[in-house]
Formats: structure tokens, C-alpha cells, sequence
């Protein structure tokens, strides 16, 4: 399991096209609401990877999404949102981390558990 904290937080740091990842302060205060959709296209791509990895080394998966699911960029910062409003506190206290990142694979594993 620490392989996958460490590979989330390295996915997590990385740059699409902003200087730095942005924090969730920064995906709550944007000025427009497509802003960090490449960013977040890039983070989704990276948790599939990972599952993808994860399933191949350990026979595990932390989310059982459809295979021909394809999510719209609308879809997914809905997804993001939710698990930030639902999780506010704690999301509030980590406020100027970038955990947005977090945030969609903790949505991902709510919408796409694996029972």
C-alpha cells in the first residue's frame, strides 16, 4: 500500500501547465471553471494508470471503472467537487496543499467502488 501512496503523491506533483500543481484553495478560487482541466485530465490519466499497474503487480484494484467510460472534463470536476464539499473540513485544513489529486482518486473509489 505504500508504493501506491508514494506513486499517488508523485502523480499528484505533476506539472501540466502551470508552474507549480495548484492547491485546492487554488481549484476552489478559479477564475474560470474549465481552468485546471488539462491538469485534471492528466491526474485521471495517471489513476488509471496506476489501477492499471496496481491490477498487473497485486491482482488489486481500488476502483472498477468501466473500461469504455469515457469522462468529460465537466464530469470529472463535478466528481472533484463533491468529494471536496463532502469532505470539507478536512479539505479546508489542507487548504494551500495541492490535493486535488486526492481528491479524484478518493471520487473515483466512491463512484466506481468495487463490491
Amino acid at each position: 500500500m505504500h508504493k501506491f501512496v508514494i506513486l499517488f503523491v508523485a502523480i499528484s506533483y505533476s506539472i501540466v501547465s502551470y508552474s507549480s500543481a495548484p492547491t485546492i484553495d487554488d481549484y476552489l478560487d478559479r477564475a474560470e471553471p474549465d481552468m485546471y482541466d488539462q491538469y485534471i485530465y492528466g491526474l485521471e490519466g495517471g489513476l488509471e494508470w496506476a489501477q492499471e499497474f496496481t491490477f498487473s503487480r497485486h491482482s488489486l484494484d481500488f476502483f472498477c471503472k468501466p473500461n469504455d467510460l469515457i469522462l468529460s472534463a465537466v464530469k470529472l470536476r463535478i466528481m472533484i467537487d463533491k468529494e471536496i464539499n463532502e469532505n470539507l473540513s478536512f479539505y479546508s485544513k489542507y487548504g494551500d496543499a495541492p490535493l486535488i489529486g486526492l481528491a479524484l482518486r478518493n471520487a473515483y473509489i466512491s463512484e466506481f467502488p468495487c463490491n
